[in-house]
């Protein structure tokens, strides 16, 4: 059968862009290049004002069981920490080596209204880490008489990102780079009616932590510039 001069461009079409596709394919991952993530040697247990508060089981909100969190997530830490004047507060980071879809599931607006919450509002926030803003998101949810404001944000490789689209244009940078990069999301939140203070305790708490850990760690943590800059 004679195929005609636009089924060849379109065959010929077809196989550039599946060449191209397969150039351009990931190969290396970012988290092999790096030290091992040791998330709970990474994170010190007292910093600041701040220590872990080992006789009280963290309530943490979890998105799935145990056995699914092992399977979407590299690792995972959950701990309760309180200061000297007795405010608490929880910290959940979930950690994937090959980034994916799959780290968006600990999303707080969808893990949290799954355990019965109600999300009362959700706002985009900018928390200041040793500072440097870092784009953030703040919920408030509730259940029962139980308030909980959370602020969270989230890591692609050494890059904060603010969005989904963000998250997908920085993997695909990422690609261009033939690394595949990891991902995390850092939540922290407590149970306080007033939100306003939550949320100044929270950003507290985080520049604490962020500083408590090591220089060669903390990019891992909170980042570099939001902007893209090449690998070296």
């Amino acid at each position: 059968m004679k195929l005609s001069s636009k089924s060849i461009l379109l065959l010929v079409l077809m196989l550039l862009s599946a060449a191209l596709g397969a150039a351009l394919r990931p190969t290396i991952s970012l988290a092999d290049e790096r030290a091992p993530m040791d998330l709970d040697a990474m994170v010190p247990t007292s910093f600041g004002d701040w220590r872990e508060d080992v006789n009280r089981m963290a309530q943490v909100v979890n998105p799935q069981q145990k056995s699914v969190i092992d399977q979407l997530y590299s690792q995972t830490l959950s701990r309760s920490y309180i200061n000297t004047q007795g405010y608490r507060i929880m910290l959940s980071i979930a950690y994937g080596k090959n980034q994916s879809d799959a780290l968006q599931l600990h999303k707080p607006e969808v893990c949290y209204p799954a355990q019965g919450f109600m999300l009362l509002s959700k706002q985009a926030g900018a928390l200041d880490l040793l500072g440097k803003p870092i784009a953030a998101t703040r919920l408030a949810t509730s259940l029962g008489q139980r308030l909980e404001p959370i602020t969270y944000w989230t890591m692609v490789g050494d890059h904060n990102v603010t969005s989904g689209i963000d998250k997908k244009l920085t993997e695909m940078r990422y690609a261009l780079d033939k690394r595949i990069p990891d991902g995390m999301l850092v939540r922290v939140s407590s149970i306080d009616p007033d939100t306003a203070r939550a949320y100044a305790v929270q950003n507290q708490f985080a520049n604490a932590m962020v500083e408590a850990i090591s220089p060669a760690n903390r990019t891992r943590f909170a980042g570099k510039l939001n902007t893209f800059q090449p690998l070296n």
